[in-house]
C-alpha cells in the first residue's frame, strides 16, 4: 500500500453477524459522495484478524487516519497493526459489532455514521492507554476465566444477535463452568512473590475501560486514559451466588459483592497452573505459558474525536498504582 490517502478504512463484514457487511455499502456511498476532495481507499478483510496486517501497512504508508468499522475485535486488531508499525494515525470507531465497548468508554458516537466519517476526516485527536497481555496488545479489557470461556461459546450461537449472544450464553455457563486456580501479583509484588490471598476464582479481568461483554459495567469509572489498569477479580462460588454477581455487573453494582476485589494496577502478572486461554478485545487467545505478564502502555494510541473535544490528556493526573 504504498503512497496511503489520508483515510484508510478497515472494514470486517463479518461483524455483528453481518451487520458490518451491510454498512459496507453505505460507508462507501457516503465517501463517493465527498470525492474528489477526500482521498481514501476502503479494505474489506477476507479473514479473522487480517485488520492488524492491514492497518500496520496502512500506518506504515503514512495514513493519517484510519478508519475501522466492527467491534471490539476488529478495533483491538486494528489498534495491534498500529503498534506494531510504530507510527501514529488516528484511530476512528464506526460500530458494528456485538459489544462495540470501546466506543462506550471514549463516549465517541460510533453507531453514528455521518458523525463517524466527520471525527474520520477531521483532526480531533485524544491519546488513551493500551494494554499488552503476554505479548498481545488490547484497548479495552483482558480478561481470564469466565468471560474467555463464554466468548468461546458464544462462537457457537447461531440464533441470536448482539449483547444477547453473551447474556444468554453466560447464564448456561454460569452452571457449568469449574473456575480456575492463579496466583495474582500487582506491580512490584512480581518481583516479591507475595500473591493476592485466594487461588481459586472466577474471572479476572484487566480493564483499561469500564465495560465488557456489550453490557456489563465491569470497572464502573474506569478511565482509557489514566496510565493505569482496573484489575478485577472475582472469587469463585456457588452457582446462586455467580449469578447474583453477573445480574449485579450489568448495573455496576457488584463491585459490593464480598467475592469481588478492584484494585488499579499499572502492571499485573497471573502464575496459572496450566496456560491459559484469555480473551483480548472479544478475540480468544492462549498464552504461551503459565506465567502471563500483563503492563499498561499510557497513551500509547491516539483516538479519533470531535475536533471541538480535542483534549491534551498528558496534563491529566494519573492515579496511583495501589488501590
Amino acid at each position: 500500500m504504498p503512497n496511503a490517502p489520508s483515510l484508510v478504512v478497515i472494514a470486517n463484514p463479518a461483524a455483528g453477524r453481518g451487520r458490518g457487511a451491510r454498512l459496507i455499502p453505505l460507508v462507501a456511498r457516503a465517501l463517493a459522495s465527498r470525492s474528489p476532495t477526500v482521498s481514501y481507499v476502503l479494505h474489506r478483510t477476507t479473514y479473522a484478524g487480517e485488520e492488524t496486517a492491514l492497518a500496520r501497512e496502512a500506518a506504515e504508508a503514512g495514513a493519517a487516519t484510519i478508519l475501522a468499522l466492527g467491534g471490539d475485535g476488529t478495533w483491538g486488531n486494528v489498534a495491534r497493526g498500529i503498534i506494531a508499525s510504530g507510527q501514529s494515525p488516528r484511530l476512528a470507531l464506526l460500530a458494528a459489532g456485538t459489544g462495540n465497548d470501546l466506543a462506550y468508554a471514549s463516549g465517541l458516537p460510533a453507531h453514528d455514521l455521518d458523525a463517524t466519517l466527520a471525527i474520520a476526516l477531521g483532526v480531533g485527536a485524544r491519546a488513551i492507554d493500551v494494554g499488552e497481555a503476554d505479548g498481545v496488545y488490547f484497548v479495552n479489557c483482558a480478561g481470564f476465566g469466565f468471560d474467555a470461556e463464554v466468548l468461546h461459546a458464544t462462537q457457537s450461537v447461531r440464533w441470536l444477535r448482539g449483547h444477547a449472544v453473551y447474556l444468554v450464553t453466560a447464564a448456561r455457563k454460569l452452571f457449568g463452568y469449574r473456575g480456575f486456580r492463579a496466583d495474582v501479583l500487582y506491580d512490584d509484588e512480581a518481583q516479591t512473590g507475595a500473591p493476592d490471598a485466594s487461588r481459586h476464582h472466577l474471572e479476572v479481568v484487566v480493564s483499561n475501560g469500564p465495560r465488557f461483554g456489550g453490557g456489563f459495567v465491569i470497572a464502573p469509572g474506569a478511565r482509557i486514559d489514566d496510565g493505569a489498569f482496573d484489575v478485577i477479580r472475582i472469587q469463585d462460588g456457588s452457582p446462586w451466588r455467580r449469578a447474583l454477581i453477573f445480574a449485579s455487573a450489568i448495573r455496576g453494582s457488584h463491585l459490593g459483592a464480598p467475592e469481588v476485589a478492584r484494585r488499579l494496577a499499572r502492571a499485573i502478572t497471573l502464575v496459572f497452573d496450566a496456560p491459559p486461554w484469555f480473551e483480548a478485545d472479544g478475540e480468544i487467545h492462549q498464552a504461551r505459558g503459565v506465567t502471563v505478564h500483563i503492563r499498561c502502555l499510557p497513551l500509547a494510541l491516539r483516538l479519533a474525536i470531535p475536533e471541538l473535544a480535542t483534549t491534551d490528556p498528558r496534563h491529566r493526573a494519573s492515579p496511583a498504582s495501589g488501590a
